[in-house]
């Protein structure tokens, strides 16, 4: 039951004609108002929920985005040789500590010969000592 039915229905009880036909119409202009924000807020909620997935995606490719980023400047301070990643210092002298070349982080060791990133599922089997691999590079210079 509206407004308009309960206004109908003290239509001869209290009112005169002209208060009911001008009551009448501000209740009618007030359900229409009513439904217009009615729809106006499903539609910003249907537009919300796309903003919040399309945001969403937005993070992911920035996401994205920065990996690629951290992975094109890891390429250019590290160099590869035998599966190992490897960096110089400031002065060109390559560091003797192995990096892992999928993530550039620090590998660890038991008996310098398996390599395990600590980081992410790399390992890596080496043939030659270390010591004799970073002399090589440092020769190579």
């Amino acid at each position: 039951m509206g407004i308009a039915d309960i206004l109908t229905g003290l239509k001869d009880k209290v009112l005169d004609a002209a208060t009911y036909d001008l009551l009448k119409r501000n209740f009618e202009l007030l359900e229409e108002n009513y439904q217009q924000l009615t729809n106006k807020l499903e539609f910003q909620k249907q537009e919300i929920g796309k903003l919040k997935e399309e945001n969403l995606s937005l993070w992911g490719k920035n996401g994205e985005r920065h990996a690629e980023l951290d992975i094109s400047k890891a390429e250019q301070t590290f160099f590869i040789v035998d599966g190992l990643a490897f960096r110089k210092d400031i002065t060109g002298k390559v560091e003797p500590e192995p990096y892992c070349p999928k993530c550039c982080e620090t590998m660890s060791t038991v008996d310098h010969i398996i390599y395990i990133c600590d980081s992410c599922p790399y390992t890596i089997s080496i043939k030659r000592k270390l010591s004799e691999l970073i002399a090589e590079l440092s020769n190579q210079e």
